[in-house]
């Protein structure tokens, strides 16, 4: 039964398998790492606009900075973007996959059942 099993399953199914937590691992530390920049965004605003209101000098270096940030949070915005992409791909994948083997399962066991029909017909034509 292993052994058929491994067989129906086959490569295909067995690599989106393996893929799948890879891609779920990594939209994590792309969320994780786009909240951390949120937060500093947040933090170094505050803070310009804190130092705009008690001083007149206009925010220093802040703006640079501030820029920076957005365009950090844009890249991993785009990044986990096309992870779900990936995942909804493999998804897909995975589920034809399935659909596939499942097929074949059940092809194989009528099969399974014409041969015994056909043994079962040849003894009883035999006797």
């Amino acid at each position: 039964k292993q052994w058929y099993q491994r067989r129906v399953r086959g490569p295909k199914c067995k690599e989106e398998e393996v893929k799948t937590p890879q891609l779920y691992e990594r939209n994590r530390q792309l969320r994780l790492e786009l909240q951390m920049l949120y937060k500093q965004a947040d933090t170094i605003i505050s803070h310009a606009q804190a130092m705009k209101q008690s001083d007149d000098r206009k925010g220093m270096a802040f703006p640079s900075i501030k820029n920076n940030l957005r365009i950090n949070l844009q890249r991993l915005q785009n990044e986990v973007t096309e992870l779900r992409k990936r995942k909804a791909t493999a998804q897909i994948k995975y589920e034809a996959e399935k659909a596939n083997r499942e097929g074949v399962e059940k092809e194989v066991k009528s099969l399974r059942q014409e041969l015994i029909n056909s043994k079962i017909s040849s003894s009883v034509g035999g006797r």
